[in-house]
Order: C-alpha cells, then structure tokens, then sequence
C-alpha cells in the first residue's frame, strides 16, 4: 500500500532537486540547442505534466500544474491535480505549502537548491565544472543531453534535457535509488512580463509553518 503522504513529500523533495542548475556549456547539438534557448528569455510560463516512476519504469504518480519563471532564481511551481501544492522560489527563500497537509516548509533558498537542477531555468551562473556531460543524440523525437553531477556526495545520479528544435520539452532526473523524475513542459510563453507579486509567498492562517 502506497502511503500518499509520503509521495507528496517526495515529490515536493524531487521538484526541488529538479529546479537547481543554472547555464550549462555543453558540446554538440544539444548543447546548441539548450545554450541557444537559455539565453532567449528572463521570464518564462508553461504548463507542465510531472511523473515519478520506480526503478522498473512503473509510475507511481502523475500530477499537473505550471511554472512561472523570471531569471535570475525566482520561479513558482503550482500543482493543481491531483491535490493541491505550490513551490515558491523567491530568490531568498524556498516556500513549499500543501494545502491537504495545512502545512509550509520554507528554507534559506541556496540550501534547498543550491547543488542540484532549477537553476537550469532560473539561473544564470555557469556550472559546467560541475557535471560530466554526455550528447545522446536523438531519442523520443527529441535532442537528449545528460549531465552527470561531478561531486561525490550529489543527491542524484544524473540529469537529463530534452531539446525540441529551439524549445525545451522535459527535465529529467534519476536519483540514487533509481527513481525518475520527469518534468514534460508544453505552452511555453517566454518573455511575457509576471508580476513580482507570484514569487511573494504568504502562508495562509492556520497554517503550520516549519523551518522559519
């Protein structure tokens, strides 16, 4: 029996690790492809369908939602199905608030995605000394690059992009018990203005706030 709890703050942990590296220098195709689409935009919106399969490629979880995005570190994730969660980078700070658990976690924003993948999209500091990177070439209809974390005390294995001509389609990230996160973008809309005020978190009343 899958405890549900358990899988949402696992996803919560997973999300974080999947938003945390900002521009890479890669080599070959796909490096074109992800350099040249880093570099044409300071604010991105798109929707978005996340899954967590098992080491046997078994799903154990999809959910929806969107990504607003303003370079440089801010972003907000809003899950909408199936229950209702939302992640809140503010540049300082990292907001997680699920609303079934009446719960917000907040943590010092270079803790919570200081060594991992989000800053792929929202940052702008190279960290190609940090990671192995290997060209996959062409998979799944897409241009594949995976970028394998340098130090040994990394939380996961292995990052993945996936370039569709000059638009990143998915995020994907393989932890160290195997476990695979995939981020699979669609309706990206990039360089419209976003108001300053979706990256402001509040927690809501009543609400149990831990870490603050």
């Amino acid at each position: 029996m899958i405890n549900l709890d358990y899988l949402k703050m696992k996803r919560l942990l997973l999300t974080l690790l999947l938003f945390s590296h900002a521009s890479l220098t890669l080599a070959g195709e796909g490096r074109d492809r992800l350099e040249n689409f880093l570099g044409s935009f300071k604010t991105m919106q798109a929707t978005f369908v996340q899954t967590l399969k098992n080491p046997k490629k078994e799903e154990l979880e999809r959910s929806e939602g969107k990504i607003l995005l303003t370079r440089p570190n801010q972003f907000r994730l809003t899950y909408q199905t199936p229950y209702e969660q939302i992640i809140v980078a503010d540049g300082t700070k990292v907001w997680l608030y699920d609303k079934d658990l009446e719960q917000v976690t907040v943590k010092p924003q270079d803790d919570s995605i200081g060594s991992s993948p989000a800053s792929l999209l929202a940052g702008v500091k190279p960290l190609e000394e940090e990671f192995r990177i290997e060209e996959l070439g062409l998979h799944e209809g897409f241009e594949w690059v995976n970028l394998y974390p340098k130090a040994p005390d990394a939380s996961f294995d292995y990052i993945r992009v996936a370039m569709e001509g000059k638009t990143l389609r998915a995020i994907e990230m393989v932890d160290g018990f195997g476990q695979q996160t995939r981020l699979f973008f669609d309706q990206i809309d990039l360089n419209k203005p976003i108001s300053k005020s979706y990256y402001q978190f509040t927690p809501p009343s009543g609400v149990d706030v831990i870490g603050e």
